[in-house]
């Protein structure tokens, strides 16, 4: 075993494995993303505009850690 070498990081799977640093965090996997739009449906249900507001937050905005950003 002293002779193996470690393999080179996927870029890929760190992609996948970042975690989201927003001040309103980001769903990144597909609970996450279903507690956000429970959130959202329960807020649009008893007419709370804050908890509308955080859960669209949640939804809408792009993500660092998910999306990579393009520059032009």
């Amino acid at each position: 075993m002293a002779d193996t070498e470690a393999a080179p990081p996927n870029p890929a799977e760190e992609t996948s494995k970042r975690r989201c640093t927003c001040i309103i965090t980001h769903p990144q996997d597909d609970a996450e993303r279903a507690r956000a739009q429970a959130a959202l449906d329960n807020g649009l249900a008893t007419n709370d505009a804050h908890g509308v507001f955080v859960a669209c937050m949640q939804l809408l905005q792009p993500c660092p850690a998910r999306y990579e950003v393009v520059a032009r």
